[in-house]
């Protein structure tokens, strides 16, 4: 396992401080445990981030996905679908279920990372970046968090192709019950962040 870069340093300054902050707060995110001893690396490895420079990252790192994700679909999903399909009305849905769940893939899998990667470089002062250490430790535990975010990408796109496939096929309307869920989730996931967010720049 080589050494990380300074931008993987960051990022996994950053990402150990918001599931520190998120644990604190008695949150919990499926998905993304931790043993006690790769708590307490988390714990030490994100002391150099600053409050005030954690919630830029929160907030910055939100901006830069919805930037990519955007630019992603406008120049990649609806061009490549409408060459498929010029007339919207020829539409199949396991062709575009599939482009969709591609979209989807990239943008989480890829993007996601980057857009951390970047928005922790943005947000990280020359004295915190001096303090980061690549260690054997640190770099197992980026390997971890890696294939967390990778597996978490797999999981929702493998979800999202039959589930739409039997969406259609199935005619389902969501109505109020759906719309209810998303609100929820969207909901907790803007809670979990603030509370966290809220946290780490108080404490």
């Amino acid at each position: 396992m080589g050494e990380l870069s300074k931008p993987r340093l960051t990022r996994l300054a950053f990402w150990s401080a918001n599931m520190c902050a998120v644990r604190e707060s008695s949150w919990t995110w499926p998905g993304f445990g931790y043993t006690e001893a790769e708590w307490a690396l988390m714990k030490k490895f994100s002391k150099p981030v600053s409050g005030g420079a954690y919630v830029k990252f929160i907030f910055l790192n939100a901006v830069l996905f919805v930037l990519f994700t955007g630019i992603v679909v406008v120049c990649a999903f609806l061009p490549v679908l409408l060459l498929l399909y010029p007339d919207t009305r020829d539409l199949q849905p396991l062709p575009f279920t599939l482009l969709l769940a591609a979209t989807a893939f990239f943008t989480i899998g890829f993007g996601l990372p980057l857009s951390m990667r970047i928005a922790a470089w943005l947000c990280a002062s020359a004295e915190m970046k001096a303090k980061l250490r690549s260690t054997p430790g640190i770099e197992a535990l980026d390997a971890r968090v890696t294939w967390q975010l990778m597996r978490m990408t797999l999981i929702m796109c493998g979800v999202l192709v039959p589930g739409l496939l039997l969406w259609i096929a199935f005619d389902i309307d969501g109505g109020p019950l759906l719309t209810g869920l998303k609100l929820l989730l969207a909901f907790l996931l803007i809670a979990s962040t603030t509370t966290a967010a809220l946290r780490r720049r108080s404490g």
